[in-house]
């Protein structure tokens, strides 16, 4: 016959179970305790791969630089319409200064050449009185030598 092992007590049976027992609710706490520690851990994973995506979304430069551009845009939008205000007033003010240079310089000239004209003849003028006192005395002196033969 093989070996058998001797048969244990009722008292020792029970304590084995007792132990089983116990080791296998201790190995469920155990497993229960590994169970909680994954699940926070599958918890922070989650939240860090979270953190790391929105992270990756606030430095990505071209959505930063797009952000930077908006908000430099909106900042600045008054100030570069008041600019082409201006510069449109600018441009106004100085194309009607620049007609109305032209229009005096050209009334300058017109003046100018009236006073050139009238020059001419005031000069035209003092050289005729002469010969007009000389019409004029000739003419007496004609008058005067015709009226003393009449008289």
């Amino acid at each position: 016959m093989p070996d058998t092992p001797p048969a244990l007590s009722d008292v020792a049976l029970r304590e084995t179970l007792d132990l089983l027992g116990q080791v296998v609710a201790s190995m469920s706490a155990r497993l229960d305790s590994q169970g909680e520690q994954i699940e926070a851990l599958t918890r922070a994973v989650d939240k860090t791969r979270t953190a790391a995506k929105r992270t990756e979304q606030q430095t990505d430069p071209a959505g930063y630089a797009r952000f930077i551009g908006a908000e430099v845009e909106k900042a600045l939008d008054k100030v570069l319409d008041e600019f082409a205000g201006a510069v449109l007033t600018i441009r106004t003010n100085h194309e009607t200064t620049a007609a109305r240079l032209k229009e005096l310089e050209q009334a300058e000239e017109a003046a100018l050449e009236r006073l050139r004209q009238e020059l001419d003849e005031a000069g035209r003028w003092r050289r005729r009185v002469l010969w007009v006192w000389a019409g004029a005395i000739s003419t007496g002196l004609v008058l005067a030598v015709f009226l003393s033969t009449l008289f």
